[in-house]
């Protein structure tokens, strides 16, 4: 894994957060595009050769992101709302 993929990983966690601790309207919308596009963006970009030999790995690697990062959106709005 490059430090690239890493960042990318990395970037799509903190937007999620991000989305969920800031953002009232389309915040769904915004956490599922950040983890969409940084987890492809990180196999794509980061892991060109594990990307192409092992798709169905990737997919479920990706599944597996989309939820921890759908966990940390939760923890996001919990937050938002706790400052209420």
């Amino acid at each position: 894994m490059t430090p690239l993929a890493v960042l990318l990983f990395a970037l799509g966690f903190a937007v999620s957060w991000a989305a969920g601790r800031y953002l009232g309207r389309f915040a769904a919308i915004a956490q599922g595009a950040a983890i969409g596009c940084c987890g492809v963006g990180a196999f794509i970009y980061g892991m060109p050769d594990f990307w192409k030999d092992n798709i169905l790995y990737v997919l479920v690697i990706l599944l597996i992101y989309g939820l921890i990062g759908a966990v940390i959106f939760r923890a996001g709005v919990a937050r938002r709302e706790g400052a209420k």
